[in-house]
């Protein structure tokens, strides 16, 4: 049966299974009855900017979004490095949010501009639907930021409900709390930034309704904290990177009787079974759910082995087996003592030691749940995996070379891989690398290092995965030249690939790869020619995530480079790594 004969209500159920850059790719043109119901009878329409070629958001946001802005629900935007400029650009096209008049949700990440934050926050209280907010990972650094009122405007939007503030400010660490009630606001989320126990009683006082609330806590010692009932709160969620005297959690807990939910994340301290059981006890009397994750690291003086039996008994009496069923697993790796509930995930190092609460919990339910392996030797480690061990979940994996034979039978497949990492790559096992890849159907992104003292390796130009849309080579350590950026644009992956990020021999082999690689929308490119490099290296780590984009894009390589692509392509400094190019096709 042909599409076109299908009745417009079972269009629009089709419909509703596609993003709307998805929906006017595939079906917008084919006649004047799609367009139509495209244009005015799809009434759920989302778009979400994140990873679109220039092309393609000219074209929507110049000849589409005018007429469609009436039924668009949820819109994202994003400045990341695979559309750079993108949200200044889309106010460009719209400049005023009035017409969005069913926006329910709106998300902005990777923002750096605080004019351009106001005059979205701003924009907003036209927005007579706005439900949900994200500002992720934004980085402001203007000298004039005024943190008070982005909150104050963020909490007068009078139907907001759930919002995420993820704004790292360079020389602020402390969250402002707003001085406008917001009647609405019932989840909120507070990330990049910290918020002070003497905060706390104010953000309540200002978000009556606040059911479900996400904070890092610099500290649980806090003078000036007073306690108050916090009778709304049901949901909690506390995360610290350092040290913050979790053990005295008690102070900020005892205040929230309601709450049914507790997570938990330090990442430098440990509170034993019976800390917790007192706690609970004592002021949390409705708690239904509670999960946890705590690491610490062991000084050489003290005894791992003593600390390990210690912990772990204090998580078998009466109150955690037999009453809530709440079962904890206790792994160590290199003096680092790991102690989680099961339904958090273990991402690090092959345990040394595992233990658990649960007696049905063994080693094959652990390794079943591992999703992730960021480290490159796991498979490499002096005490062996089970061989009984099957590992079948993982969709992220970084792995040496050569690859022992052990892997092959613990992972039986890798169906769920999206994004692989390859180090040590090189000639030899070329038949390795390409197994990996006939085992993964649905892999994204290929990550491939080398050592910087050999040459480039001419299997790079041979590897088949028809799923691949993704390549990382810099770990490669080659400046590519115009003749190997061409080889690369026929190769079979480079003939299919969106991103990509490479180390140029000089600016024209930037022109090349962008005349040929045809499918290629975002390019991430270091130029060997330049002596731009050599600047950038001494730019201090903790500065780059507030580099400014309008203060450092008109060098000669960014002029070059505009003048000689097509106007179309956007070209800026990466603002995390200022000796990248990042280019927008």
């Amino acid at each position: 049966m042909s599409l076109e004969l299908l009745p417009n209500e079972i269009l629009l159920d089709i419909f509703e299974y596609f993003d709307g850059i998805d929906l006017l790719r595939t079906f917008y043109g084919l006649n004047s009855r799609f367009n139509l119901v495209l244009h005015g009878q799809f009434p759920n329409c989302s778009f979400k900017f994140n990873s679109v070629s220039k092309h393609d958001f000219d074209k929507i946001c110049q000849h589409y979004l005018p007429t469609m802005a009436d039924y668009i629900v949820t819109l994202n935007l994003s400045d990341n490095e695979q559309t750079p400029t993108q949200i200044k650009l889309f106010l460009s096209y719209i400049p005023s949010f009035n017409r969005f008049t069913q926006l329910r949700s709106l998300s902005l990440s990777n923002l750096r501009s605080y004019q351009t934050l106001m005059k979205i926050v701003e924009g907003c209280h036209h927005l007579c639907n706005l439900t949900h907010l994200e500002l992720l990972y934004c980085y402001l650094q203007d000298k004039q930021i005024d943190f008070q009122l982005i909150v104050n405007h963020i909490w007068s939007l009078p139907k907001l409900i759930h919002c995420t503030i993820g704004i790292a400010i360079k020389g602020q660490c402390l969250f402002r709390t707003p001085t406008i009630i917001s009647s609405s606001l019932e989840y909120v989320s507070i990330e990049r930034i910290q918020i002070k126990l003497d905060q706390i009683n104010q953000l309540f006082e200002y978000t009556p309704s606040l059911k479900c609330l996400s904070i890092s806590v610099p500290s649980f010692i806090d003078n000036d904290y007073i306690p108050i009932s916090i009778p709304t709160l049901m949901d909690l969620s506390i995360s610290s990177c350092f040290t913050c005297d979790a053990s005295n959690m008690a102070i900020l807990l005892q205040n929230t009787p309601n709450l049914r939910r507790l997570s938990i994340d330090l990442c430098s301290e440990l509170i034993d079974g019976n800390q917790w059981e007192e706690l609970i006890r004592n002021c949390l009397p409705k708690l239904e759910v509670f999960q946890f994750k705590m690491k610490v690291t062991l000084p050489m003086g003290q005894n791992l082995q003593n600390r390990v039996e210690e912990l772990i008994n204090s998580f078998r009496s009466p109150f955690w087996i037999d009453e809530h069923q709440w079962f904890i697993r206790f792994l160590t790796s290199n003096r680092t003592m790991y102690l989680y509930t099961l339904s958090n995930k273990y991402e690090e190092n092959l345990p040394v030691l595992f233990k658990s609460t649960d007696p049905h919990d063994d080693q094959q339910d652990f390794y079943n749940n591992i999703t992730k392996i960021i480290s490159p030797t796991f498979f490499d480690q002096p005490i062996p995996i089970p061989s009984y061990i099957r590992l079948t979940q993982i969709n992220d994996l970084s792995i040496n070379l050569p690859i022992n034979d052990q892997f092959w039978s613990l992972v039986p497949t890798l169906n769920r891989l999206k994004t692989l990492k390859i180090s040590f790559h090189t000639n030899a096992f070329q038949s390795q690398v390409q197994a990996l890849l006939n085992r993964a159907p649905h892999l994204e992104k290929l990550n491939i290092h080398q050592y910087e003292s050999i040459s480039l390796q001419i299997s790079v130009f041979k590897y088949i995965n028809v799923s691949v849309r993704e390549l990382d080579l810099r770990g490669i350590n080659h400046y590519f030249n115009e003749e190997e950026c061409i080889r690369l644009s026929r190769s079979p992956l480079g003939i299919q690939c969106e991103k990509l990020s490479i180390l140029a021999y000089n600016r024209k082999s930037i022109i090349s790869l962008i005349e040929n690689m045809h499918k290629l929308r975002a390019l991430n490119v270091r130029c060997k020619d330049e002596k731009y490099i050599e600047l950038s290296t001494s730019i201090e780590d903790n500065s780059v995530e507030y580099y400014d984009d309008n203060e450092q894009n008109e060098d000669d390589c960014i002029q070059w480079l505009k003048s000689h692509l097509p106007p179309i392509c956007i070209v800026i400094r990466d603002p995390k790594l200022t000796c990248n190019i990042l280019i927008w096709i």
